[in-house]
C-alpha cells in the first residue's frame, strides 16, 4: 500500500514548497510516541532523529532491517532527498513531523515490530551445534572482504595487524575466559574497553558487544548463564555513556534484549537448524549492515558462541 503524496503549499514571498506525506509500515516495540527534537544523521536509506530528552528513532526504508527503535516506512525513496540535517522533528503520537509539516509520517496503520529473541533460545542440539558450526565456516570466507578488524581477530585469521587489531586481539584473549568463568568484574573491565572503540555513528567495538550479547542470549540455558548475561547488560548499560548517542541507543536495545532484524534472524536460523541456503541468505543481509557494522555485530555472535559458552560444546 502506497501512502505517499507531495502538495505544494504557498509560503511567504510567492514561492512554494513540497510537503511530503508517508507511511509507516513497521514501528519498533521501543518507539517513544511522544517527544520533539531534530533530524541528526541522514543516508540514503535512514534518517536519524534525535530527541531533546536524550531518546533517539531511526526513520527506515521498506528493505532496511528493523530495529526497536525504528519506524520503517512502506516506500522507498532516498531519504537524503527529503530530510536534512537540523530539521525539527516532533513524534506526535500517531505521526511523525519533519520541519513543521514538511514531511509527515503515518503511523496509524503501523504494524508494531519486536524482535523473537529470547534467552536459551539456541538449544545445544547436533542440528544446532552443526549450524553454529556452519555459520563459522561461511564467515570465514566472507571475513577478508569484509574489512572488520573483529572478524578478522574472532576468526584468527593471519593478516598484517592494524593498531585496533592488535588492540581487540589483546581485549578479546582476556574476555573469553572470563565470560566462560562467568567473572562478571573481570568480563566488564574488557568491555569497558570495547564501548566507543573505533570510528564511525556506530563504533566497531559497540557492534562485537551487540553480537555478543545476542550469542550470550540465546545460548543461556543455565540459571548461572542468565545471571550472567543480565549482569552483562546492567553493566554494558553503565558503560554506554563512553560511545556515540546513535550507538548508544543500540545498546540500550541491546542490553534490553531487542536485537536489529538481521542479526535476529541469523539468531533464529541457529536456533532451527536451518540449512545452508537459508544460512547464508539470513547471515549475507547481515554481514550487508553499514559499512562493518554488520561484520562486527558477526563477529561478536560467533565469538559468544564458539568461544564464551562452552556448554553449546562448539568446536571449529
Amino acid at each position: 500500500m502506497c501512502m505517499t503524496n507531495v502538495d505544494k503549499c504557498p509560503v511567504e514571498g510567492g514561492r512554494s514548497v513540497a510537503r511530503h506525506r508517508f507511511a509507516a509500515e513497521a514501528i519498533g516495540c521501543r518507539v517513544s510516541r511522544r517527544g520533539r527534537g531534530h533530524i541528526g544523521a541522514v543516508f540514503k536509506r535512514a534518517s536519524i532523529m534525535l530527541l531533546d530528552d536524550g531518546g533517539i528513532i531511526a526513520l527506515l526504508a521498506p528493505h532496511v532491517g528493523q530495529v526497536a527503535h525504528g519506524v520503517r516506512l512502506t516506500e522507498n525513496r532516498p531519504f537524503d532527498r527529503w530530510v536534512s540535517i537540523g530539521m525539527p522533528a516532533r513524534m506526535c503520537g500517531d505521526y511523525i513531523s519533519l520541519g513543521d509539516g514538511i514531511v509527515t509520517v503515518t503511523l496509524s496503520t503501523a504494524r508494531i515490530w519486536t524482535p523473537a529473541i529470547h534467552p536459551g533460545l539456541l538449544k545445544p542440539t547436533d542440528t544446532t551445534l552443526k549450524a553454529v558450526v556452519l555459520l563459522r565456516k561461511l564467515l570465514l570466507t566472507l571475513a577478508l572482504g569484509a574489512g572488520s578488524e573483529f572478524l578478522a581477530v574472532t576468526l584468527s585469521i593471519a593478516r598484517p595487524a592494524t593498531v585496533l587489531e592488535a588492540r581487540v586481539s589483546t581485549t578479546l584473549a582476556r574476555l573469553a575466559p572470563a565470560a566462560r568463568a562467568r567473572d562478571s568484574a573481570g568480563a566488564l573491565l574488557c568491555l569497558r574497553d570495547l564501548i566507543g572503540l573505533g570510528p564511525g555513528l556506530t563504533p566497531a567495538g559497540d557492534d562485537f558487544i551487540i553480537g555478543w550479547l545476542a550469542g550470550l542470549t540465546i545460548a543461556a540455558q543455565s540459571p548461572d548463564q542468565r545471571e550472567f548475561l543480565a549482569a552483562m547488560c546492567s553493566g554494558i548499560a553503565a558503560l554506554s555513556g563512553g560511545t556515540t548517542p546513535i550507538s548508544r541507543q543500540h545498546l540500550a536495545d541491546a542490553c534490553a534484549l531487542m536485537f536489529a532484524e538481521r542479526l535476529s534472524d541469523v539468531c533464529l536460523a541457529l536456533a532451527s537448524g536451518a540449512p545452508r541456503a537459508a544460512l547464508e541468505t539470513c547471515l549475507a543481509a547481515q554481514m550487508s549492515v553499514g559499512a562493518t557494522s554488520g561484520a562486527d555485530a558477526a563477529a561478536g555472535l560467533i565469538f559468544a558462541l564458539c568461544d564464551c559458552a562452552p556448554s553449546l560444546r562448539v568446536t571449529a
